[in-house]
């Protein structure tokens, strides 16, 4: 507005100059007084106008402080959050790679794994397969994509399967393994072992995990396990031996563990039994060995191992007996006996056949003892095994002197004969009757009548031979005195002929 007050007296000042010089006096005159006027009130308008802009100067410069400090704070923030920026960048980068890294490690796993590892959705179709898939069944991994897994599975299993199926689909988590069937692409049957894991509320899976894997060759070992079983089982039942196991307790004493079937068949008591009141508690064994076997026990610190034979009783009195094979089990750190293993044998039979065999050798001995003839055995190499009394009486060696030695009675020169008759004799011949000369300890010699057979073992092999001696003086004595009184009956033939004539039907090896 001022401006325009003084455009307007500056044209007032061209206009004056045009008036009468009287008049431009009086008007330049109060021109002045209002411009003078003016000006006063432009400074005094300025002066306020100038207080006003720098009262607002001031409070401009506050808030461009004020500014300044909200944009540092807003550059630091952003320095800040570009800084933040930059490191999720690189660490998403890093898990990026890692992902990578990760995913060609899971594909590398899952192509070399030995497990078929299966995606299957809540349909029962395939979702995925891993390659193992074709070296266990021989299917393509896609081949199988969106097919239903059960269609593979062998009808005696398929009820199972779905069972277990349904099983996964109620209940999420890995469930136990399942064994079943299922179809080769050659068209056999593959024994499998699978384990589910239900994963279908996780998002990221959002379906049944399945592996599996071929168990066909433990399907062999546990056919055989249990063929193995049930023939121990029969022949537990058919067979008189038994087995058995005692725990050792720390203050010595045997607790039975498990007996075999067979024990009731011997003992006439059930396992439960022995495995409730122990051995001794039954009072098995006979009063006459229980301190055999009890210092048996007591050995088995030293002795480890070993075998027995003893008489037990079975529960209606009779006597029983059994071979005993058995082996402690050692604990080093505890330092003494924790079990004890075994297997008895029954070998009632046995023995009394060994015992009738016994009786029946000493019977034999006896006779061989008390026979009035002289009774010589040899094995195959010739050497006594036995030799008599009468023997001894009739040779003038002992028995001590000559058993597992030549028969000392054979004369020098003969070998080869007597040699033949025993070759004879392995071979199964039987000498019935001969005249034989031999050797008797003081030198002289004693004419004898031999009779001998081979001894053969149960085999029918020959192991010796046996030879009986009977004396032939006292028979020629006899065959003597009978020519002398044939010849004195017959005084025609002179005296002397009978003492040269050999006698008749004899055969003699001097």
């Amino acid at each position: 507005m001022l401006e325009n007050i003084f455009q307007s007296f500056k044209a007032l000042e061209l206009q004056i100059s045009e008036l009468p010089q009287a008049q431009q006096a009086s008007f330049t005159q109060n021109l002045e007084f209002l411009s003078n006027s003016l000006q006063e009130l432009a400074a005094t308008r300025v002066f306020e106008s100038a207080t006003k802009n720098a009262a607002k100067l001031v409070e401009l410069e506050k808030s461009n402080r004020l500014l300044e400090r909200m944009l540092a704070q807003q550059a630091s923030q952003m320095r800040r959050l570009q800084e933040e920026l930059q490191k999720e960048i690189r660490q998403h980068r890093l898990d990026n790679q890692g992902l990578i890294k990760n995913e060609a490690k899971l594909q590398t796993v899952l192509r070399n794994s030995p497990d078929i590892i299966s995606i299957i959705e809540s349909d029962g179709r395939v979702r995925y397969h891993s390659e193992a898939v074709e070296r266990i069944l021989g299917y393509q991994a896609q081949e199988r994509i969106g097919k239903v897994h059960g269609e593979l599975i062998h009808p005696e299993d398929l009820l199972a399967w779905q069972a277990y199926f349904g099983k996964l689909l109620e209940h999420r988590g890995i469930a136990k393994p399942i064994e079943y069937r299922m179809r080769h692409a050659d068209g056999s049957w593959v024994y499998m072992e699978a384990v589910g894991n239900s994963l279908l509320q996780d998002y990221n899976v959002n379906g049944i995990v399945m592996s599996s894997r071929e168990i066909g060759e433990r399907k062999q070992a546990e056919l055989a396990i249990k063929e193995s079983e049930f023939h121990y089982r029969i022949m537990s039942q058919i067979t008189s031996d038994f087995a058995y196991s005692f725990r050792v307790t720390a203050d010595g004493k045997f607790v039975c563990e498990w007996v075999t079937e067979a024990f009731a068949r011997c003992t006439g008591r059930l396992p439960e039994e022995l495995t409730a009141g122990g051995w001794w508690s039954l009072e098995l064994a006979h009063p006459d060995d229980r301190k055999m076997l009890l210092e048996q026990l007591t050995d088995c610190t030293s002795i480890r191992t070993g075998k027995n034979e003893y008489r037990i009783l079975n529960k209606t009195g009779e006597v029983r007996w059994v071979r005993d094979c058995w082996q402690v089990v050692w604990d080093k750190t505890e330092g003494r006996i924790v079990r004890l293993w075994g297997a008895c044998q029954e070998i009632t039979d046995r023995k009394q056949v060994e015992l009738q065999l016994q009786l029946a050798k000493e019977l034999l001995q006896a006779q061989i003892e008390s026979a009035p003839l002289a009774i010589i055995c040899t094995d195959t190499k010739g050497k006594v095994t036995v030799w008599n009394p009468m023997a001894e009486k009739i040779f003038g060696w002992s028995a001590k002197q000559v058993l597992e030695q030549i028969e000392p009675n054979i004369p020098e020169g003969k070998e080869q004969d007597f040699e033949a008759i025993l070759k004879s004799m392995f071979n199964g011949k039987v000498q019935n009757g001969c005249e034989v000369s031999l050797l008797k300890k003081d030198g002289g010699s004693i004419d004898l009548w031999l009779f001998a057979t081979p001894v053969q073992d149960a085999s029918g092999q020959t192991i010796g031979c046996i030879k009986i001696f009977s004396d032939l003086s006292e028979r020629k004595r006899i065959e003597s005195e009978r020519q002398k009184l044939v010849g004195l009956q017959n005084m025609e033939e002179p005296f002397w002929v009978r003492y040269i004539t050999p006698p008749t039907n004899t055969r003699k090896i001097n």
